[in-house]
């Protein structure tokens, strides 16, 4: 069985024109909420009828595309269908995904959700426009970047950075009392409110990592006794996470940035400061990027 999927705005006929090429019995039709200028749920309505009247057996759901404006609200409804489908035995090539309709932000969602998830997708002529066509349906050459090409040690370093919160340094230079040389202490951490960022210390903190051997944690926080020195995880936890996050910048998920930007706080003498000096400190910090949060959210999705 082919399930259909059709994002679908003011224009419906591409959708009749796509199922005239073959025989259909399951269709998703994804359309907006209701506006002053559209009322988007009775043209939904009205495809309805007109397909129940061509094909009386088909199976029409229709979903309600919160923001049609927003890449991820149609790439949440189609990932949300695909993977539904796929619970219920539906293989990937056995999904038709019509990119014709709805806003250009859902055409672009269409295509990027066929991409992702390696379905068939189609872009449908328009008939007024294209005179005496043979065939008016287009299909389109779509190869799999689906989470299959990740493992599971992989999701999860994606994960933690999607979900990461970067904490900037702040430094204070002061005067060592003994050799009375101005040394660089750091102060404290605070919240820069910056989501999809996150240190490679941090990332080391909470990122289990576990030896195939012994089963034992080797992450960097780890501080067992049993296992060896403390140095010797680090770097054991420390060389695998380089070689995922690698691999994640590879695939374009990830931005890796070899200094962090830091607050030097300047100490003017009295109890009085400054004000603060934007600096960067060398350490590493990883950034999602827009494809790594989408791949991080499907992941999460199909999990």
């Amino acid at each position: 069985m082919v399930v259909h999927i059709a994002p679908i705005g003011t224009e419906t006929a591409h959708v009749i024109e796509w199922l005239r090429n073959g025989s259909v019995e399951k269709i998703y039709l994804l359309h907006s909420k209701k506006t002053a200028e559209v009322d988007f749920p009775k043209k939904a309505r009205d495809l309805e009828k007109k397909i129940k009247d061509l094909y009386p057996d088909c199976m029409i759901f229709k979903r309600v595309i919160k923001n049609a404006f927003n890449l991820d609200d149609t790439q949440d409804a189609i990932s949300e269908i695909v993977y539904n489908e796929r619970d219920n035995g539906v293989l990937n090539q056995e999904i038709a995904i019509n990119v014709t309709g709805g806003t250009n932000i859902q055409g672009a969602a269409a295509v990027l959700s066929a991409f992702k998830h390696g379905t068939k997708a189609y872009y449908i002529l328009n008939r007024r426009k294209n005179k005496n066509l043979n065939n008016y349906v287009e299909e389109l050459p779509i190869p799999s970047i689906g989470i299959v090409n990740m493992n599971k040690t992989q999701q999860e370093v994606l994960q933690f950075i999607a979900q990461g919160r970067f904490l900037r340094i702040e430094q204070e230079k002061v005067t060592d009392e003994i050799t009375k040389k101005l040394k660089t202490i750091t102060k404290s951490m605070y919240d820069d409110k910056a989501t999809g960022k996150i240190t490679n210390i941090q990332l080391l903190k909470q990122m289990p990592i576990y030896d195939k051997k012994t089963g034992k944690i080797i992450g960097y926080h780890d501080e067992s006794k049993d296992y060896g020195k403390k140095g010797r995880s680090t770097k054991i936890g420390t060389s695998k996470i380089g070689a995922v996050v690698k691999e994640l910048e590879r695939k374009g998920y990830i931005i890796i940035h070899p200094r962090i930007p830091a607050l030097e706080k300047i100490h003017l003498g009295g109890g009085r400061y400054g004000p603060d000096k934007p600096i960067t400190v060398s350490q590493v910090m990883y950034e999602i990027t827009p494809a790594g949060r989408r791949q991080a959210k499907d992941t999460m999705m199909s999990n």
